[in-house]
């Protein structure tokens, strides 16, 4: 008797193991009559460039033994997403419902220090039982990979030769050639170069006749031709500034800046020095 008791107990015991392995623990001891949604939510590309728009799927499945209601979706996340339908009146017990969205990564998300860097993109889920009350919250979380565009300016030349400070006079032009370099493509009319300066009797033109946009405390030249990847290119400027009658030089410092979409890819300094 003895014996065959601890058959029974072992051939519960394996019943129990195999059942939780494959179906779960909560579906073998889940005797309420409770709803109970869980989420799982995924990204087409766990790996996205900075300002694009990708794709996602939050699903919301209800393993519970009745339906659930006033179902809320809440992100918890620094990228700015966007539904594309919304969650289930009613989500009965044993049913799926598959929640589109769309996720952006602002500009803001990264530093000009950070080339790339993993996100946490987190949803909330809230929902009560028919009688109204609420049951406990779920959790859906994932990471995704936002990088940038890995720019750099490699060298400003003065005058076509490597020098610490341009030095102009009165009304001359002064060549400053940027070298720079990005490991992808960029088309044209999709990046951008500005020349800031405290300096304002100054003047800069661009030797490649880009169009330029007159900007506060300086100039904005848009690229009209494409930029390869991974070769180094050189784009060229004419700088021209004046002194008031009687200085004997005037110093300042022009910041360059290199934009993509509105983000700063990298900067440089040039020094200046103007004399009669």
């Amino acid at each position: 008797m003895n014996v065959n008791i601890k058959w029974i107990l072992l051939v519960i015991g394996i019943v129990l193991v195999f059942g939780v392995a494959f179906l779960g623990q909560d579906t073998i001891f889940n005797f309420s009559e409770e709803p109970r949604i869980s989420a799982d939510v995924e990204v087409l590309s766990p790996r996205m460039l900075i300002t694009n728009e990708e794709m996602g799927v939050l699903t919301l499945e209800n393993r519970g033994k009745s339906g659930a209601i006033e179902i809320e979706v809440q992100d918890v996340t620094p990228f700015t997403v966007i539904f594309d339908s919304e969650p289930p009146l009613f989500l009965e017990q044993g049913r799926i419902s598959v929640i589109r969205f769309r996720i952006v990564a602002e500009k803001e998300i990264l530093r000009l220090s950070d080339t790339r860097k993993k996100i946490p993109l987190e949803f909330n889920i809230n929902y009560k039982n028919s009688e109204g009350i609420s049951m406990s919250e779920v959790a859906a979380k994932t990471n995704v990979e936002v990088y940038r565009p890995k720019f750099e300016i490699k060298r400003i030349d003065l005058g076509g030769v490597l020098r610490t400070e341009l030095q102009l006079k009165h009304g001359q032009n002064g060549l400053l050639m940027i070298d720079i370099e990005s490991d992808q493509i960029f088309k044209e009319g999709d990046y951008w170069i500005e020349f800031i300066s405290n300096y304002h009797d100054m003047e800069i033109n661009s030797v490649d006749r880009y169009p330029s946009e007159k900007i506060h405390n300086g100039y904005r030249f848009i690229i009209q031709n494409a930029l390869p990847a991974d070769r180094r290119t050189t784009k060229s400027f004419l700088v021209k500034a004046n002194v008031s009658p009687g200085s004997y030089e005037t110093r300042f410092i022009i910041n360059t800046n290199v934009f993509w979409r509105g983000i700063l890819l990298d900067q440089g300094t040039i020094r200046v020095v103007v004399t009669e």
